[in-house]
C-alpha cells in the first residue's frame, strides 16, 4: 500500500526521500518558437573585464534563466512584476535577473543582431521598483 504522503518505498542512496508526484520541469525549445532567436545569442556583457570574464560562465544557463523570467512574467499577467518580485519568486539574485530583463526587452550589445522585445518596462512603480510586463 502506498504511503499517504506520496513517498516511494524508502530512501535514496543519499538518504533523501522521494515523492511520487515530484517532477522537475524542463522547458522545451518548441514551447518558445516565437522567441527562437532570443535563446541562441550569447549573454550580454558590459566592457568591463569582470563582466567579460563572467559572460562565458553564465552562457550555458541563460536560456533557462530567460525562459524562467519570461514564464513568471506571463503568469503575472497585466499587473506585471518588479525586479524584486521576480528575484524572490524565482530565488535568483538581482545580478542574474537584471541582465535577463534587458535581454527580454530586446537589448543587445553593439554589433550583435537585434532581438524582438518580449517584455516592456512600464511607467508604473510598485514598492519603489519599476514594473515589467509581457508585450
Amino acid at each position: 500500500m502506498p504511503d499517504p504522503h506520496g513517498l516511494v518505498g524508502g530512501l535514496l542512496e543519499t538518504g533523501e526521500t522521494v515523492r511520487i508526484r515530484h517532477q522537475h520541469y524542463v522547458a522545451e525549445r518548441s514551447q518558445f518558437t516565437e522567441t527562437a532567436g532570443l535563446f541562441d545569442q550569447e549573454p550580454p556583457s558590459v566592457p568591463v573585464d569582470t563582466s567579460e570574464q563572467a559572460a562565458p560562465h553564465i552562457a550555458p544557463h541563460t536560456m533557462r534563466l530567460r525562459s524562467a523570467v519570461y514564464a513568471y512574467l506571463v503568469t503575472c499577467g497585466a499587473q506585471g512584476a518588479t525586479e524584486r518580485e521576480i528575484e524572490q519568486a524565482l530565488g535568483l539574485s538581482g545580478n542574474c535577473v537584471r541582465p535577463r530583463l534587458r535581454e527580454l526587452q530586446g537589448w543587445v550589445p553593439k554589433g550583435k543582431p537585434p532581438r524582438r522585445p518580449l517584455i516592456e518596462m512600464t511607467p508604473a512603480i510598485r514598492e519603489r521598483c519599476r514594473v515589467y510586463r509581457v508585450l
